[in-house]
């Protein structure tokens, strides 16, 4: 996610006053990683990681939602409780005999 230009400058300011009051943290800040070569490279080569994980997680919210719809039974097949009236449409005067 991109940082928004206030943001940005607010981070300069924060590095600008961090490197006025104590140099050798802002040194050992800036340098941090640039002496660990599988840092760059986990940070570079890694990048189809994320998707990995993602798509097995949607994959298997997909194979878990299609299990609950197969296993679950129909509306159909759900009895109506006890002491309940049924729909108007379903109530069909008999208008054959005259």
């Amino acid at each position: 996610m991109a940082l928004r230009e206030n943001e940005r400058r607010i981070l300069a300011e924060i590095e600008i006053r961090l490197s006025e009051d104590d140099p050798q943290l802002a040194g050992h800040l800036s340098s941090f990683g640039s002496d660990d070569p599988s840092f760059a490279v986990a940070h570079s080569a890694g990048g189809w990681r994320p998707w990995l994980v993602c798509g097995a997680i949607a994959f298997a919210v997909v194979g878990l939602l299609v299990v609950l719809f197969v296993a679950t039974p129909g509306a159909s097949s759900v009895p109506s409780p006890a002491g309940s009236t049924p729909a108007p449409e379903a109530v069909v005067a008999d208008q054959s005999a005259p």
